[in-house]
């Protein structure tokens, strides 16, 4: 074989050899931007209620994930009028928390969600909450239970969330 032809067929394999890694790196799967798994520690007030204090509301675990809601619903609150429809695309965050007071308590729990950008995703809409805002749980002293939280939202960049007490324990569900 000529020196010409050995040197065609080396640049050749090369060629092919950069293509196929180029095209090899270029198809890698991206990871997708989902916090880590929460839990053990105690849940805070968010600091506009009562300076962040902590409560007695003890974080077993937590998990973000994306989904859609399950069924058609509509929330009127402070923040205004919002309607779900079944299939709507959401953010999901669900837990278990428990109840280190001395008491049964219901426990309004809420959370912030920030996507890459820094913007923060909500509010709060919930089947099971009457209100915007929070998701509702009743848990027995010393027991656990857990929780669900959804907001409405279609994009998948979601980096940080936070988990608080939205306003103090109460012995009765709010109205």
């Amino acid at each position: 074989m000529s020196r010409n032809r050995v040197l065609i067929l080396v640049g050749v394999v090369v060629a092919f050899v950069l293509a196929l890694a180029i095209h090899l790196a270029g198809n890698q799967p991206m990871t997708p931007l989902t916090p880590q798994l929460k839990g053990n520690f105690y849940l805070h007030f968010p600091s506009d209620y009562q300076d962040g204090a902590p409560t007695k509301a003890y974080l077993v675990d937590s998990e973000l994930y994306y989904g859609v809601y399950n069924e058609s619903f509509s929330r009127s609150g402070a923040t205004g009028d919002y309607s779900i429809n079944k299939g709507d695309l959401c953010i999901i965050i669900k837990g278990t928390m428990r109840n280190d007071y001395d008491k049964d308590y219901y426990f309004a729990i809420t959370t912030d969600v920030y996507t890459a950008a820094g913007d923060k995703i909500e509010p709060v809409l919930t089947v099971n909450s009457p209100h915007p805002g929070f998701a509702l749980i009743k848990i027995d002293k010393g027991s656990t239970g857990m929780f669900e939280l959804q907001i409405k939202y279609t994009g998948r960049d979601v980096v940080n969330y936070d988990l608080f007490i939205a306003f103090e324990p109460s012995e009765v569900p709010p109205p």
